[in-house]
């Protein structure tokens, strides 16, 4: 075997360097060799330079191809060991090697016994030729034509490599993104996925500017790759969520092994500008899964975060998270068809007056009729709410109230949480729905969830005056539990607390509750405003409420829940 490189002669004057083409030469005629790298030695190609490798037989040619990379142009003899070993090596490099780029040409003396039709049209060449048809300008054309393709084919390929490069890669760490994380799987079974979100990383960028939150982005790339490439593929998915793959079939030790990674990651300290911090992290973990790992590693990071900080979650069928959506999938279209077919039903429970026990106003709860059986809002309410349904549902309640205080001439209050506040039509429907009725909307009290911290959202609370101008009463509802109600009272215009029913429940016996309440009673009267206790379930939490000077009861010892009938009011209630 013959290696032999034909360049052109120097020159004085400075020339640019020509790029090097490389062609192989395969058959078991030696002349055939030695006429060829004459021929090519003799030509002068402007653009390039070639480079030729010569192979006495297939087994020779297949060992330069392991050597040498992007050979251009492979000319080829059929008949040489075997009587198709030319035919099977054009299979070997299109198959087995997977090369689509070289560009072959079969070159036989036996044209007779390789019909050029039939050749063509079963094996992967690009031309079929007579060594007798190859003189020396025919030979200049066929190289020339087929290195020139090769080269835009090259480039064809360079640039789909980088698009694809730029479409599988986080602009920011360099490392693989969601999309190659999702091809690789695809590949892939039996997959154990960690991932891995920084905890207030919105926090960094809010406080330290976005340059900041880059540094620890790239930072924490940059040292799960350096800690873990040996055995996990490291993906940067999205903003400040990672990924750790496995890249062996099983992962031993798993609960210690990603203990030990939340605390390896717990101990980098971040130094930067005005930045010198650790981080903490959430980590979902899906194991040895072959469905749905992607999935899966997702339901177990989101109950990870609903459970708490810092904190590890492995998914199995019995996550609070799976319940839940399981939960949404079989009300939401009860809920779906409750609405659309007068499924839905106001209660309402009486607000008492404690001096005299007689009624100051009504609460509207909503139920909803499925199948014979009426059912309370803890059955179906989460699943509107995830299902996007709540807004609905407060219409429909909010309308109950506006007709039915229009027709009694009675107080209702309905509940909103931070979805209906947040829908941007809210405030036109209720207009509407009071000129619809003709009600007088001091009739009518919006009851706000504590938990949705409306104090820290200020489009909430441009919403809550002007629900307030229209002359609406607005109302905290489960006050006490979160210490944020304390500030929402001073920067909107709230006339009534309602005091969580934790606290009231069992507020005759326990010291800790009459403590919160006796705050919460002092807070009020200072501020000028009434006080509701929800929950009174016995005579002996009445009692209590009453000695602590609370002014409004609520609770099944007084009243439970029942439908709103506005012609026969007191049979009803």
């Amino acid at each position: 075997m013959a290696n032999i490189t034909f360049m052109q002669e120097k020159k004085t004057d400075f020339q640019p360097k020509k790029k090097v083409q490389k062609i192989l030469v395969v058959d078991d005629d030696q002349s055939i060799h030695e006429i060829t790298n004459m021929g090519l030695k003799a030509m002068d190609f402007s653009e390039f330079d070639i480079e030729v490798f010569n192979a006495r037989s297939a087994a020779e040619a297949k060992e330069i191809l392991a050597q040498e990379d992007n050979i251009a142009l492979a000319l080829i003899d059929v008949v040489m060991d075997t009587p198709t070993a030319g035919l099977d090596l054009v299979n070997y490099i299109r198959n087995d090697l997977d090369n689509k780029l070289i560009r072959l040409i079969i070159r036989t003396g036996q044209a007779n016994d390789f019909p050029q039709m039939h050749v063509i049209q079963h094996y992967d060449i690009n031309d079929f030729k007579e060594k007798t048809e190859l003189t020396l300008e025919r030979l200049y054309t066929t190289v020339r034509t087929s290195v020139k393709q090769f080269e835009q084919l090259i480039e064809l390929h360079n640039k789909h490599e980088e698009t694809y490069r730029q479409l599988t890669t986080n602009p920011l760490t360099r490392l693989p993104n969601r999309i190659k994380l999702i091809e690789d799987f695809s590949k892939k079974s039996n997959q154990t996925l960690i991932l891995i979100d920084i905890i207030g990383f919105s926090i960094i960028n809010d406080t330290n500017g976005y340059s900041v939150g880059d540094f620890v982005l790239k930072e924490l790339g940059g040292f799960l790759t350096s800690m873990y490439s040996s055995s996990f593929n490291v993906y940067h998915l999205n903003n400040d969520l990672f990924a750790l793959a496995t890249t062996a079939d099983r992962l031993d030790d798993l609960i210690v092994t990603v203990d030990k990674i939340k605390d390896d990651i717990s101990k980098l300290h971040i130094i930067t500008n005005n930045f010198n911090k650790s981080i903490e992290t959430t980590i979902g973990v899906a194991y040895q899964t072959e469905e749905d790992v992607m999935r899966k590693a997702e339901l177990a990071l989101k109950e990870a975060r609903n459970t708490g900080r810092n904190q590890i979650k492995f998914y199995s069928n019995d996550l609070k998270i799976i319940q839940q959506i399981n939960n949404t999938n079989r009300w939401a279209p009860i809920i779906k068809y409750g609405l659309e077919h007068d499924g839905l039903m106001a209660y309402a429970q009486p607000i008492h007056r404690v001096h005299d026990r007689s009624i100051y106003k009504y609460e509207l709860l909503v139920r909803l009729k499925h199948e014979g059986t009426v059912y309370a809002p803890h059955h179906f309410l989460a699943a509107a709410k995830n299902s996007g349904q709540l807004y609905n549902i407060f219409k429909f309640m909010f309308a109950q109230g506006c007709k039915l205080a229009a027709k009694t001439a009675h107080r209702f209050s309905i509940n909103i949480s931070d979805c209906e506040l947040r829908n941007e039509g809210l405030l036109l429907f209720i207009t509407a729905c009071i000129k619809k009725y003709a009600v007088d909307p001091k009739l009518l009290s919006l009851e706000i969830l504590e938990y949705n911290a409306i104090s820290h959202s200020a489009e909430i609370k441009e919403v809550l005056i002007a629900v307030h101008a229209l002359g609406i009463e607005l109302i905290v509802d489960d006050f006490g539990v979160q210490c944020s109600n304390f500030g929402q009272t001073e920067h909107l215009p709230i006339s009534t607390l309602k005091i969580d029913g934790s606290y009231i429940q069992n507020v005759h016996e326990s010291i800790n509750s009459q403590i919160v309440v006796k705050t919460i009673q002092t807070f009020a009267r200072e501020k000028g405003l009434k006080l509701i206790a929800e929950f009174v379930c016995n005579e002996e939490v009445f009692e209590k409420v009453k000695e602590l000077g609370i002014e409004y009861v609520q609770g099944y010892y007084l009243s439970e829940p029942a439908p709103f009938d506005a012609d026969n009011l007191l049979q009803t209630l």
